[in-house]
């Protein structure tokens, strides 16, 4: 009877033991599938939100501005709306201000009679279309197909507009030559200052050779002039 007892008392125990043995490993198992679960689903809406984050800071030229580079004073008339400011400077140079949005057209006198628009000053979220806080520079060059070249610091004539940054590069994309303050993190801000001119007016650093500034260089004539 006492041995029968035990052996009963012995398979109870056992018993529990396999059962919880068992509850563990499931409760474990559902914990570790949890975790793995919780870690893939944090891993792939990091993936998503970096690249909708990179997806979505698309820069562009602003043609509304760079169509109108060297066009005449007269042909570009009210295209930048009503000007808050209209005042002829030294050195043939006329300047036109805007407040909304802020921009600052160069023009320069063409030896005609007439003055010729050679760069116009803004924002770079203004000029590069974009509306993201900042975007990276070499994003920027990749989009656009620029190669960059470091700037002279003539260029801060045109960097009136927006927020300067510890040096200047410029880089041309279909055509156009685009001046753009930048940090020491190479990040361009849409407040940052920027410019898009002429050729004759990008001052380019170039090795062992000698870049004129702006006020050096000859102002080319309008198409009227050359007829």
């Amino acid at each position: 009877m006492k041995k029968r007892f035990l052996i009963t008392v012995l398979g109870l125990t056992m018993g529990s033991a396999l059962l919880f043995s068992a509850c563990g490993s499931k409760k474990e198992t559902a914990e570790t599938t949890q975790s793995v679960a919780e870690t893939t689903t944090k891993a792939e809406e990091s993936t998503t939100a970096e690249t909708t984050t990179a997806a979505s800071v698309k820069v562009d030229i602003n043609y509304e501005i760079a169509n109108h580079l060297d066009e005449s004073f007269d042909d570009v008339g009210s295209a930048f709306g009503t000007a808050a400011s209209d005042e002829k400077a030294e050195a043939g140079e006329r300047i036109v201000k805007y407040a909304d949005p802020e921009r600052v057209l160069h023009y320069y006198d063409d030896k005609s009679g007439g003055y010729v628009l050679e760069a116009v000053s803004a924002k770079a979220g203004d000029l590069l279309s974009f509306t993201a806080d900042s975007v990276k520079l070499d994003d920027i060059l990749e989009q656009m197909e620029g190669e960059k070249a470091t700037g002279l610091e003539s260029n801060d004539a045109y960097l009136t507009v927006g927020m300067k940054g510890d040096s200047n590069i410029v880089f041309q994309s279909e055509g156009y030559y685009f001046i753009v303050s930048v940090g020491k993190d190479n990040v361009v801000s849409k407040d940052s200052a920027a410019a898009i001119v002429t050729e004759d007016r990008a001052g380019v650093d170039t090795a062992g050779e000698t870049t004129k500034a702006p006020s050096e260089i000859k102002t080319p004539e309008t198409t009227a002039a050359k007829k």
